[in-house]
């Protein structure tokens, strides 16, 4: 039995962080990276959202364990991204962001209640423990949600 199996029909969620090293403005990278993530996931399957702000992504992905890791190991060849760090990797029982193969939120300056709930100052996804990375997503994703 494949160590993810135990997740409804092998559903995986990973979340990690990473820093932008490309080249050009950080606003238009993150549309090319959502515009080519929503084509991309769309074909296997994978949902999720990011978060982005300061250079900084944070990303939830979640979707058919083979899949999801292939999509992971994808952004990590991505000369886009640096300092990947994995926040969070299990099985999951169900999707929390079904809707969309990427949601994307850029963070501003009235974001900075949600940062405080999880008790940032700053966007600093690398040192997020799991379940404030998962609660900072969900509830800046949560705006954008359809009630299920």
């Amino acid at each position: 039995m494949l160590e993810f199996e135990e997740g409804r029909k092998g559903l995986r969620r990973l979340i990690y962080s990473s820093r932008f090293v490309g080249e050009g403005d950080f606003g238009e990278a993150v549309r090319a990276i959502v515009a080519t993530s929503i084509q991309n996931n769309r074909l296997v399957d994978v949902t999720g959202f990011l978060l982005a702000g300061e250079g900084l992504f944070l990303q939830w992905l979640e979707g058919p364990a083979t899949a999801v890791e292939e999509t992971f190991a994808r952004i990590a060849r991505d000369k886009r991204h640096a300092d990947l760090v994995t926040i969070a990797d299990s099985p999951a029982e169900r999707r929390r962001f079904r809707d969309w193969n990427m949601g994307q939120h850029r963070l501003g300056a009235a974001d900075q209640a949600l940062l405080a709930e999880v008790g940032l100052e700053v966007f600093n996804p690398a040192g997020l423990e799991a379940d404030r990375a998962e609660r900072l997503l969900l509830r800046v994703g949560e705006r954008y949600l359809r009630s299920a």
